[in-house]
């Protein structure tokens, strides 16, 4: 169930950031590589829990959730920026 609802919000944000926004190729390629992180570090944390391995799972959370976090934020915060700077 997790996986569908994180499918349905992904599939939701990128469906708005295509229409909505105005993306280079390499903000997709930052947006893209930073969900896919973000979906990685929660997939190992979850796994993780379920293993009862807490501590690693934190680990790689913040291993792969925080860089991931970082890149999609560029991702989505560059084209604000030059929108903003236009006008």
């Amino acid at each position: 169930m997790l996986w569908l609802i994180l499918g349905i919000v992904v599939g939701i944000g990128f469906y708005l950031a295509a229409t909505k926004m105005s993306l280079a190729w390499y903000e997709w390629v930052l947006a893209v590589l930073g969900v896919v992180l973000v979906l990685f570090a929660i997939q190992n944390y979850s796994a993780s829990q379920v293993e009862l391995e807490a501590r690693a799972g934190t680990m790689l959370f913040v291993m792969f959730g925080i860089p991931g976090i970082i890149l999609a934020a560029l991702g989505f915060v560059l084209p604000w920026m030059r929108a903003k700077k236009a006008v």
